[in-house]
């Protein structure tokens, strides 16, 4: 199992180009949990991410890795312990499926050093986890959506990281393509204690593969918890402005965001389909 770690982020405040983003956030990251961080579109979700993974600097605040400032701590160790899938990663032309997902093996290299057996061994499991052993010598370009991104997580995977990030893994995947690397990677966090933490657009979800759920709203957190705790239709309304009933998924036991729209406001019976909040 992997390590227990301390991450942490206290009165964040980020942005872009003099554009503030992010305001005044803390949050500490259950370690060896699955996270996942969900909030309308410009809310500060991928900032936020991309803030704790060092690639955005804070105006303000600190993020510390077991007590110790991340920007204190050496590219490569912090590569060792943190991996960062990005949303849409551009592919490199003309690479395979092997030699991309070697790039994750980067961090554990040093000058003068070659490939060791301890490498092979990594990038040869990545790829088993993710299903594509099959596709280690076609190129990239060959691939479907769901293959490619399948490598792009063996990639984070052969970093052997005991914490990843993915800023939306699933995005423009069909929902079998969701529901399988959803799956792939929660048997990564049940069988090695990898703590995970992904930005999701799609509630339900997120709602059923949580472990914890960080609310935004307008670059500020407005809730956190388990999904029971977090998945309400005040908060649903609130910073999706959406009307909804939130009910029980009859297959996870998760709360389930059922939209309520102009043309179709049926009231829902509670004998039948009973509403959790």
């Amino acid at each position: 199992m992997k390590p227990t770690h301390t991450f942490q982020a206290e009165s964040i405040t980020a942005g872009y180009d003099k554009k503030t983003i992010l305001h005044d956030i803390s949050i500490a990251i259950p370690s060896n949990k699955i996270s996942i961080i969900i909030g309308a579109n410009g809310c500060g979700k991928s900032t936020l991410l991309k803030t704790m993974a060092r690639l955005i600097k804070p105006t303000s605040g600190q993020i510390s890795l077991d007590g110790k400032p991340i920007h204190k701590i050496p590219p490569k160790h912090l590569a060792r312990v943190l991996g960062l899938l990005p949303q849409s990663p551009i592919v490199p032309e003309g690479i395979t499926v092997a030699d991309l997902v070697g790039r994750g093996r980067f961090p554990h290299h040093t000058f003068m050093k070659g490939w060791s057996k301890k490498d092979y061994e990594a990038v040869a499991e990545a790829m088993d986890i993710m299903n594509i052993t099959e596709f280690a010598d076609r190129n990239i370009d060959e691939l479907s959506g769901g293959q490619r991104q399948r490598v792009w997580i063996a990639m984070a995977l052969a970093q052997q990281t005991d914490i990843l990030f993915l800023d939306e893994p699933t995005t423009y995947l069909d929902i079998t393509y969701q529901v399988e690397i959803l799956d792939m990677l929660t048997d990564l966090n049940r069988k090695y204690g990898t703590t995970i933490v992904m930005v999701l657009h799609d509630i339900n979800l997120s709602a059923r593969y949580a472990d914890h759920i960080f609310a935004l709203n307008k670059g500020k957190l407005v809730a956190e918890g388990t999904p029971s705790e977090v998945i309400t239709s005040s908060l649903i309304k609130d910073i999706f402005n959406l009307n909804c009933k939130v009910i029980e998924d009859p297959v996870s036991d998760s709360p389930s965001v059922v939209p309520i729209g102009r043309h179709h406001n049926k009231s829902i019976s509670i004998s039948e389909n009973p509403v959790i909040v």
